[in-house]
């Protein structure tokens, strides 16, 4: 009878456990990619290196070297990071979140909406629903760089906006906390604390930025070695 039951027992744990490795496969293959690599140099997908038609997924790090850059298409979304930068790729709902931990991250779409910049220090967007070229570039640990090269931006950290007009660039940094001008306390995470730290933007300038944009968007445009940039 013990026999039986032990057997029973069994038959069951397996049975539990196939049923468990099935629905994690079938998961697994109805998991749609985000995008694919299109252009790579120096450049990692996680632990490995990132090589152009590969695709991407949602969780995904990206990293380049010193002398890397990467190019990404996220369903018509492009986004590129140049030397020295890091970033991790997520999907909220209809909205990607491109998390950017250092260096420098560039985005352009038709669809601002679909894709978000998440920074230690505040999120970047797209407005009105028209083309958007940005960039953002962590310059320290409490200060980034700011540029809409076509299209508006909206820098947004808790009770704080500033839009970024085409062709301007802007400074974001921690404000001093006291008026005697004592620095700004670094930021080392994109925590809630972070965010509600006081900003701090700085308009660096509008006269060459756009120029600026088209000359690098078509340095990423023109390599794209015959995959779809669409």
């Amino acid at each position: 009878m013990r026999s039986r039951i032990r057997c029973g027992a069994r038959s069951s744990l397996i049975a539990i456990v196939i049923a468990s490795l099935l629905n994690l496969s079938c998961l697994a293959a109805s998991e749609k990619p985000l995008g694919m690599v299109v252009t790579s140099q120096h450049a990692r997908l996680a632990n490995a290196n990132a090589v152009a038609g590969v695709s991407v997924y949602t969780g995904d790090t990206f990293a380049t070297d010193a002398e890397g850059s990467l190019r990404l298409n996220l369903r018509g979304i492009q986004v590129y990071l140049l030397a020295s930068s890091s970033a991790k790729l997520l999907q909220q709902e209809n909205t990607v979140l491109a998390s950017v931990d250092r260096g420098t991250l560039g985005f352009s779409t038709a669809t601002p909406g679909q894709i978000e910049i998440e920074t230690p220090l505040a999120t970047v967007r797209g407005v009105n629903g028209k083309n958007v070229h940005g960039q953002v570039a962590l310059t320290g640990p409490a200060k980034m760089t700011v540029t809409a090269f076509e299209g508006t931006l909206l820098v947004s950290a808790n009770d704080q906006e500033q839009i970024v007009k085409p062709g301007q660039s802007y400074s974001v940094s921690v404000a001093p906390q006291t008026a005697g001008g004592q620095a700004p306390v670094p930021v080392t995470n994109s925590n809630s604390n972070s965010r509600k730290r006081k900003l701090a933007f700085i308009l660096l300038g509008n006269a060459a930025v756009a120029t600026a944009g088209v000359i690098l968007w078509h340095e990423f445009t023109e390599s794209c070695s015959g995959l779809s940039c669409d």
